[in-house]
């Protein structure tokens, strides 16, 4: 076996859709009442994100990661962290223009006031 073939074996893709690489604003929240910040989207799936948060911050291990462009939050766990920079699974995806959930209409606000800027 090479150096090659040693550096192929351990570059395998293993997400579950290609990602998109993305400059897209992005709000965590999470929490009750629902604390938010602001991260930067840096690659974006269907099924996960990578993002880059603005400084240093304890998570949890989940939380709704909320996008403008989309008008979309979508339940989020921390795969990885370095730095940073986090890699995030998708859960469920929750449609913010017509929100049935209470704790999802909260969300709203937040995502309008995203959209505006």
């Amino acid at each position: 076996m090479t150096a090659c073939d040693i550096q192929a074996e351990n570059s395998v893709e293993r997400r579950s859709a290609a990602r998109r690489r993305t400059l897209l604003a992005g709000r965590l929240a999470y929490g009750d009442p629902v604390v938010t910040l602001s991260c930067g989207i840096r690659n974006l799936s269907a099924t996960g994100a990578q993002i880059e948060l603005e400084g240093f911050i304890l998570l949890p291990s989940s939380f709704r990661l909320l996008l403008a462009r989309e008008g979309v939050a979508y339940d989020a766990t921390i795969v990885w962290r370095s730095g940073l920079r986090m890699g995030l699974a998708f859960g469920d995806a929750h449609d913010l223009q017509d929100p049935l959930d209470q704790q999802i209409r909260g969300l709203q606000a937040i995502w309008k006031e995203m959209a505006l800027r």
